[in-house]
């Protein structure tokens, strides 16, 4: 979905609509709206242009006269006024009563670049490839009477060499709008039509084709205007043809994508007035197709029908002012049907959403039955009304930016009836800052002895936008704060500071740690480290006690079936020693928030082993529970294993894949012995009981992604790159396999290329693990023939060649892309071709492609002895 720019858009309309009243044109000093945002006119540069300026004359006043001049870019003529290393030429033309003009700069052997400036040199507009060519601009626009220029200039500056151009300035017919008649109740209007490039110009969107209409409505009604399209993307402006110097709030509407599709609508009360229309469209002359269909259809609303109608809305929503870059978040609201009605059919239906700049979720469709009138319903209680209830099926959003600085998200609700047409649609924006890391408050922390406070804090200072949202850390020693900290123990500061802020503060509300039970008698654990071998190394340790301890070793030496019963009783043994050892956690993370509680620092060691004791607690401890509470609910009911609520628990459990043999290996690294006995007592029980299953599996699979938990949380604190935390929280390296070594597989790579400022094509490529790799000779050069391969010099791997680059230019200016591997076999990718206006400085890339590895180099058979 896209908004044209709000700001001054009222002022554009106005000026627009005077133009296509026929009341004079906008002057060249008042606000212009270029492409798709509203800017004001720029200053002329402060040094004037000592260029010869051409006066191709008075323009003649009848509709089709033209000014005409020719000229040549040599690469050696006067400097652009903005456009850096770039030829120009100035013309100067008069025109001597108010008028359409339009301006072409068209050349076959160059990029054409426009500027239209007033007799000062302020820019009044500027185009490229707006013109009938692919790469010509064109500029059209009402101007009143006087003197003008016109820059004439090219985007690609001097390194495209020489090329002739030509400057056309032509006196457009104005664009005379289609009468449409009267708009009743009785009688509605409806209008097809085309927009092709020679279409008149908005008014409003420079550049962009337009078709202009003119109704009357005898009697203040609601109108409802629909402009739609099969393949363009229309935008809807509608206003009164007079008196528009007096227009009042309501009485200018324009829309694009109405209810999160291409097409417009605008439905509001419209005074009694004779309207002018404007259909166009979001794409500018260059980027629409020759010829794109549009039907633009004008209805009269019954008040009391459309009052009547189901009206869901988005009445509340709690999303916050600040997030952390790559941290989902929820989107909770409030949505309700405050029509007078339900919906009309069955199949009527609401779609929920949530967009954002680069991101999109939605729920839905949602059927008639959820929808009676006056429903609401809420996903949280900061939400909730008091008649709004709750239900599964309209659930929190959830949501990741990834970009930081300012941003928007826009929540809304739309319902269509059984034929898709629209009844309703209405959300709710929200501005919030997405921000590099945390912030907090000063806290205090201890390293090797030194007490420092640290905090957290958005940068205020920061001159690029590109910057904006980033967060600054101080650690500042609190009893000499001018010291200078080394950056070893500033690392470590920071993660204890972030341990404190972020895990231990509020650390028995997190959802995990809130549902664990704290038996009376605590059992303690010792947890080296929150890495996944260490916390299954530890568990795997502990559960092997458990299990010989459970008699069903015996069981199973003496050749019996195992009950299920009795896994059962493991199971619910299991609950009890985690919830012993959860009880020692708890006192231990208590003791210390009463430390801090009472101005203690929380030490590097101490936020360490919270951080692993919590890791074990979300990742063994709580996975352990949701058995055992299956179990006694089972054991609880009349109906034991067939009760339906226990057949719901069972169906709303995620079930995971855990790796074969992962117990095994936990077994082996907590030094278990009687291995073999486990794993067979393990097959058979989850043969016996599948509950047993999830205990360990659940386990398995939360340990497992304890690791990428470790590194999000280093990298929100911007430590990430820490060596030392890095070793810290680094898995125990694995023996080798003793296996048979299979044949390398191909290797996978994909061709990148990318234009340079001098035109040249620069290429590489970049294998599947992100290593890059650019031979020696690598640049295809700006002026090539057409059609012909060119290579690079070889693509080198550990000591050995994989092959060359290939590329071609073809005729249409795109380049494709190719890659010989060492055998001379000749590979083409899916995905081979570069647009023919590739970004300067960008790399793009191929699809992958797989090549064989060359054979090693035989060893030298004198150097070998």
């Amino acid at each position: 979905m896209r908004v044209i720019a709000a700001t001054g858009m009222v002022a554009a309309l106005l000026a627009g609509m005077l133009a296509f009243a026929g009341a004079g044109a906008a002057s060249a000093q008042e606000p212009v709206l270029i492409s798709e945002e509203v800017t004001t006119q720029e200053e002329a540069p402060e040094e004037e242009s000592n260029c010869e300026t051409v006066d191709l004359g008075l323009l003649d006043s009848t509709p089709g006269s033209q000014l005409t001049a020719n000229g040549r870019w040599t690469t050696e003529d006067c400097d652009s006024r903005f456009r850096s290393n770039s030829d120009a030429h100035t013309y100067q033309f008069e025109i001597d009563a108010t008028g359409r003009i339009r301006v072409d700069l068209n050349s076959s052997d160059a990029d054409s670049y426009l500027y239209l400036l007033d007799a000062e040199g302020t820019r009044i507009s500027e185009n490229d490839d707006g013109g009938v060519g692919a790469l010509d601009a064109r500029v059209e626009r009402e101007l009143e009477a006087g003197v003008y220029l016109i820059e004439a200039t090219t985007t690609a500056g001097r390194v495209r060499g020489p090329a002739d151009f030509e400057v056309v300035v032509t006196l457009v017919d104005t664009c005379e709008p289609e009468a449409l008649g009267i708009l009743t109740p009785e009688q509605d209007i409806e209008v097809t039509g085309f927009w092709d490039p020679e279409s008149c110009q908005s008014i409003f969107l420079t550049g962009h084709p337009s078709r202009y209409f003119v109704f009357t409505l005898p009697e203040g009604a609601r109108v409802r205007v629909d402009l739609t399209s099969e393949i363009g993307d229309p935008v809807l402006i509608v206003a009164p043809i007079v008196a528009l110097r007096s227009v009042v709030p309501g009485q200018v509407a324009h829309n694009d994508d109405a209810a999160g599709t291409r097409n417009s609508r605008i439905e509001q009360y419209f005074p009694a007035d004779v309207y002018g229309i404007e259909a166009t469209t979001f794409r500018t002359r260059d980027l629409q197709g020759p010829l794109v269909d549009f039907t633009l259809t004008l209805t009269i609303v019954e008040e009391e029908v459309q009052q009547n109608n189901p009206s869901l809305k988005i009445e509340e929503i709690d999303i916050p002012t600040e997030v952390v870059a790559g941290d989902p978040f929820p989107i909770n609201y409030r949505v309700g049907n405050l029509g007078g009605d339900a919906f009309p059919d069955e199949e009527s239906n609401a779609v929920l959403y949530a967009v954002g700049p680069r991101l999109f979720d939605r729920t839905g469709p949602l059927f008639s039955h959820l929808w009676p009138a006056g429903v609401a319903y809420h996903t949280n209680e900061e939400t909730a009304s008091t008649t709004s209830t709750t239900t599964p099926l309209v659930a929190p959003f959830s949501v990741t930016f990834y970009r930081t600085g300012p941003a928007w998200l826009f929540t809304a609700v739309l319902v269509e009836d059984g034929n898709e047409d629209e009844i309703s649609f209405h959300g709710l924006w929200h501005d919030l800052m997405v921000l590099s890391g945390p912030t907090y408050d000063p806290v205090l922390v201890e390293v090797d002895g030194v007490v420092y406070s640290v905090s957290a804090a958005l940068d205020e200072d920061v001159e690029d936008e590109d910057d904006e949202g980033t967060v600054v850390t101080t650690v500042v020693a609190v009893d000499d704060p001018e010291a200078e900290i080394d950056a070893e123990t500033q690392v470590r500061a920071r993660y204890a500071a972030g341990v404190r802020t972020q895990l231990l503060d509020g650390i028995f509300d997190r959802p995990e740690i809130a549902a664990l039970p704290q038996a009376a008698e605590p059992n303690p654990v010792t947890v080296p480290s929150p890495q996944s071998d260490a916390l299954l190394k530890t568990a795997a340790g502990r559960f092997a006690v458990v299990v010989n301890g459970s008699g069903l070793l015996e069981v199973l030496a003496n050749g019996e079936a195992i009950s299920p019963v009795a896994v059962e009783d493991l199971i619910l043994s299991t609950a009890d020693r985690v919830s012993e050892t959860y009880a020692s956690l708890a006192a231990s993370w208590q003791s210390l928030l009463d430390q801090i509680e009472s101005g203690g620092a929380l030490s590097f060691a101490d936020a360490f082993a919270v951080h692993s004791e919590l890791a074990y607690a979300e990742s063994i401890l709580s996975p352990a529970l949701v058995p055992s509470s299956i179990v006694s609910a089972a054991r609880a009911a009349e109906q034991g294993w067939n009760d339906p609520e226990v057949r719901a628990m069972l169906a709303g459990l995620r079930l995971c894949n855990a790796s074969p043999t992962a117990l095994r290996d936990a077994y082996e690294a907590a030094g278990v012995e009687n291995i073999d006995e486990l794993i067979a007592l393990d097959t058979e029980m989850r043969a016996a009981s599948p509950v047993y299953g999830l205990l360990i599996d659940g386990a398995l699979c939360a340990s497992a992604a304890a690791d990428a938990t470790n590194f999000r949380f280093l990298e929100r604190l911007e430590l990430d790159d820490s060596e030392e935390l890095r070793k810290l929280f680094e898995s125990e390296p694995q023996p080798e396999p003793e296996e048979e070594p299979e044949p390398d597989p191909p290797i996978g790579l994909r061709v990148m290329a990318r234009l340079g400022e001098d035109g040249r094509i620069e290429h590489g490529v970049e294998l599947s693990s992100g290593f890059q790799i650019l031979p020696e000779r690598r640049y295809l050069p700006s002026e090539t023939r057409v059609g012909m391969w060119y290579s690079t010099l070889d693509v080198e791997l550990g000591g050995s060649s994989i092959g060359q680059i290939r590329a071609r230019r073809l005729a249409d200016g795109r380049i494709e892309l190719g890659f010989r591997d060492f055998e001379g076999d000749n590979l083409i990718p899916d995905i081979a071709y570069l647009p023919a206006d590739l970004d300067e400085g960008v790399w793009y890339r191929s699809s992958v492609i797989e090549v064989q590895r060359p054979p090693e180099p035989e060893e030298d058979e004198e150097e070998a002895e």
